[in-house]
């Protein structure tokens, strides 16, 4: 009889039990869904603490509420949100107090005013004084100023919006509302200071303690606008001279500045040009006009010398083509590199 267990038996057999490769499927396939819902619930019980961590934790919210603006040139502009803050302007439910109040200066805002006191040269150290009016009072270099401050007893209202009288003159408006901020950390301060390029630092300790503070200024230094979080100002456009066409009378030629371009843009003219691939025949007065600013007046003069010598419609016409650059700002003309050009030119010629 043939053996049964013999691996050569060529017949199939009959019955048996699963084989073994399914048993190991199966078990795998048990093993990774317990795997899947166990890293399902590890991320639910996960964003349950976050959320819950997050909403018992009010401070990382302030943090981010925190901000230090630079507002340039915009006095309308309104540099606080809602109450409690301090600001130098008259808001509509702003409570107006009869003067700055007499604080008790805290060690950290004693170290601010000397170092506004050290930027302006003034000789006097505040770190004895205890109350923010002892500081004009015993400062003797500051006596110039500190007449027109009122000082009054009453405390800041710590649920609205104080309206202190600081007239934005320096250095009253930058002395008075930098102690206001660092001494009531939890008001949003707004106040003027052109002292701000010289005291980045004090700013930059503002904003790592997290105030809230608007300073409003006018003057713009690029160098130095880091330390704010963000900087509002006014589009200012320069006005000046488009084109000289016909007559040296320059009151129609201004362009006046607009607020809202952001970048200068070219009044249309009124002469009519009609386009041309040639260089414009030079004629013999532009000619003599390069000739006598390059050869006789050494390349620069005043509009009036060179137009009594050559007149003021050849002066127009050979800035008009480029030989000549005016400047308006001290109505002198130059020559230009065209016009260079056309000296060399004219002077290999005759040559």
């Amino acid at each position: 009889m043939r053996n049964r267990f013999n691996d050569k038996d060529p017949r199939p057999r009959r019955g048996g039990g699963v084989a073994p490769w399914v048993w190991g499927g199966l078990a795998a396939w048990v093993a990774f869904s317990a795997l899947i819902r166990l890293l399902i619930s590890v991320v639910f019980i996960n964003h349950e603490v976050w959320v819950h961590a997050y909403r018992n934790h009010p401070l990382k919210a302030k943090s981010q509420q925190s901000m230090i603006r630079l507002v340039i040139g915009r006095l309308d502009y309104r540099g606080i949100n809602g109450p409690p803050a301090i600001t130098f302007k008259d808001y509509d439910n702003a409570i107006k107090l009869g003067g700055v109040p007499d604080m008790e200066l805290k060690p950290l805002t004693r170290l601010v005013i000397n170092k506004l006191l050290n930027v302006l040269g003034i000789q006097f150290d505040a770190s004895n004084v205890r109350w923010l009016s002892d500081v004009f009072e015993y400062c003797v270099q500051c006596s110039w100023f500190s007449g027109f401050i009122n000082f009054v007893d009453n405390a800041l209202p710590d649920k609205a919006i104080a309206t202190v009288p600081v007239p934005i003159i320096e250095p009253l408006s930058s002395i008075i509302g930098l102690a206001l901020a660092f001494n009531n950390p939890n008001f949003e301060v707004e106040l003027y200071s052109d002292l701000w390029p010289q005291i980045t630092d004090i700013l930059a300790q503002a904003r790592a303690l997290g105030l809230k503070l608007t300073i409003h200024t006018s003057v713009l230094d690029i160098n130095r606008i880091y330390v704010f979080d963000e900087v509002v100002r006014r589009m200012v456009r320069l006005p000046r001279v488009d084109v000289l066409t016909g007559s040296t009378d320059f009151t129609n030629k201004v362009e006046v500045a607009g607020e809202s371009y952001r970048t200068p843009t070219l009044q249309p003219n009124p002469v009519k040009v009609e386009p041309s691939v040639i260089e414009p025949r030079i004629d013999e007065a532009v000619l003599n006009a390069v000739r006598a600013l390059g050869l006789e007046l050494g390349g620069v003069s005043t509009l009036k010398a060179l137009s009594d010598l050559v007149g003021s419609e050849a002066v127009v016409r050979a800035v008009s083509m480029g030989y000549l650059a005016y400047n308006p700002m001290d109505l002198t003309v130059r020559l230009s590199s065209k016009g260079l050009a056309l000296l060399r030119a004219v002077g290999e010629g005759t040559n």
